[in-house]
């Protein structure tokens, strides 16, 4: 039995080169690529397909819990059933560049059950646009003729200590200049907002927003900011609205990693018996194999939890937490130092 093994080992390591094997040395999941480049393409030029095998590295079955892809451009299928050690699979990606343009990156995460840690996959692409009229590509429309191309941006995980910049392209459409500007109540938000102060008739720039988060524990959790446009001095009715979620910074990080689990998936929130207020209660559990950090509670103004920040679970421990709140619904999350998922928002109902 143990020489067929070792023949089954030696073919799938023929397959799934031992030059992949390090990229994810804490996943069982292995893959003979993590990542797929499919180069210059046409926007209009319709979806494009990829698939990425792996096999299950491990002498233990595994299940895919879920499979999250950071954009709606991005559709996947993965199986759904049980992969024992040794076995192989395929996990399909398709990718619609409608409405992208530039160098354009996507990320598929793969989340396995038990608290096994998954893997990220990367998609990659440079985007030629179709030709377009402004109002398709500038969609949304400020005063004195002024276009923008979008309102939002979520920048995802930040690290603390780093920066990340987003853009957002602005076109003046009218015949006349225009001057433009920000302007921001919070002094205290970490995002910056630079754009050109005059644009020229059917001139085009952009709107800089960049994130700066220091290497301090103020830096964990969601951050969610919103930026007043100026439109040749006056505010517009449109508001450019950014978030990103802080986090610890991974990068190059070995070793035992640790794994947050929480009972039940949805915090049930209970009327208290005076009538004032909300309580429910989740439990949390490291499953992984190392010391799970809690570095931030994040919780809305009027809630409240009985989980100190910096509170420390040791392999396999586990501790009940809960919450009081005024409100039956609300969002929450737990910052941590779980390298797969360092953010487990935390979802409320109700009785």
């Amino acid at each position: 039995m143990k020489t067929l093994t070792a023949i089954i080992s030696a073919l799938l390591c023929m397959v799934f080169p031992a030059a992949h094997f390090s990229q994810e040395e804490t996943s069982p999941m292995v893959f003979d690529a993590y990542e797929c480049d499919f180069g210059e393409v046409e926007e209009a030029g319709g979806t494009l397909f990829y698939t990425f095998h792996f096999i299950n590295g491990s002498t233990s079955p595994i299940r895919i819990l879920r499979v999250s892809a950071s954009c709606t451009c991005v559709s996947v299928s993965y199986p759904q059933g049980r992969l024992d050690g040794g076995q192989t699979g395929e996990i399909s990606v398709a990718f619609n560049p409608a409405r992208t343009f530039g160098e354009v990156v996507r990320m598929v995460d793969v989340f396995l059950s038990d608290g096994l840690p998954g893997v990220s996959l990367t998609l990659k692409a440079s985007v030629k646009p179709s030709e377009y009229d402004i109002e398709d590509i500038y969609t949304v429309s400020l005063p004195d003729g002024v276009r923008i191309t979008g309102t939002s941006q979520r920048f995802g995980y930040l690290a603390a200590g780093k920066m990340a910049e987003r853009r957002i392209d602005v076109i003046n459409a009218s015949e006349k200049p225009v001057t433009l500007g920000t302007e921001s109540d919070d002094a205290m938000s970490f995002l910056s907002v630079a754009c050109p102060e005059r644009l020229g008739p059917g001139e085009a720039g952009s709107l800089i927003l960049r994130y700066t988060l220091p290497d301090a524990a103020s830096s964990y959790g969601m951050h969610s900011d919103k930026v007043t446009l100026l439109v040749n001095g006056r505010p517009c009715n449109r508001f450019i609205e950014a978030s990103c979620i802080g986090v610890e910074d991974f990068e190059g990080r070995k070793g035992p990693a640790p794994s947050l689990q929480v009972y039940p998936s949805r915090l049930e929130m209970k009327k208290s018996l005076l009538g004032r207020g909300y309580s429910g209660s989740v439990v949390i559990r490291n499953t992984g194999n190392g010391e799970l950090r809690i570095r931030k509670v994040d919780l809305p103004d009027g809630v409240t939890a009985d989980l100190p920040d910096g509170t420390v679970l040791k392999d396999g421990a586990s501790r009940k937490v809960t919450f009081h709140s005024a409100s039956a619904a609300f969002s929450s999350g737990f910052v941590t130092n779980d390298p797969v998922r360092p953010y487990k928002e935390i979802r409320t109902t109700s009785q």
